[in-house]
């Protein structure tokens, strides 16, 4: 484990981490290590998703047909409303009960995906993404970035995708989209 990581989990007694990077990053082996690490300490979630509710709404903003066509302020709502039960459901009673909270994406995907992915870079976005995160119940204590190539990380994609069926339309996108979301990550972080 990233020994500042380590030092925080004896400091505090709940945590709420993120662990977020491009396609193909590697988050998923990292929480995996966490996982095998910290055991039951912990609940491992995922954005979107994470609540049944929220699991709901990842189906609808990433797999279903429409959603290659939703624009960035759609999908920018569809990522909060998820949020919102996420952390209702999920994310505080875990904490409420003294367990850290390790979540494979949060806002920070939001930001990157949003504004940059999908190129909508208004004031008006960004005033409705500091409002509703502002509104959030709880904020991440710590963000984990992973960061990987961009051509590297969507091999990986294509590969694992291919074997386990989860390719969404994101992962489709050209990869000027995936530079630009690796610039976002870089901006939010």
């Amino acid at each position: 484990m990233i020994p500042f990581v380590e030092r925080l989990f004896i400091m505090k007694k709940s945590l709420f981490i993120v662990v977020d990077g491009g396609e193909g990053a590697g988050k998923g082996t990292l929480l995996d290590a966490l996982k095998a690490k910290l055991g039951d300490t912990a609940v491992f979630t995922r954005e979107p998703g994470g609540s049944p509710y929220a699991e709901a709404i990842r189906e609808l903003a990433l797999k279903h047909p429409l959603a290659v066509h939703a624009n960035a302020a759609t999908m920018l709502c569809l990522m909060f409303a998820a949020r919102f039960d996420h952390l209702q459901n999920t994310i505080v009673p875990a904490m409420e009960r003294g367990q850290h909270v390790i979540c494979d994406r949060f806002d920070s995907s939001t930001f990157a995906y949003q504004f940059f992915g999908q190129q909508a870079d208004t004031s008006q976005l960004r005033e409705t993404f500091a409002t509703l995160r502002e509104a959030l119940a709880i904020r991440p204590d710590f963000y984990v970035y992973v960061d990987v190539d961009v051509q590297e990380g969507l091999r990986r994609v294509k590969e694992r995708g291919a074997a386990k069926g989860e390719v969404n339309h994101f992962d489709d996108r050209e990869l000027s989209f995936h530079e630009r979301l690796r610039d976002g990550y870089v901006e939010f972080m």
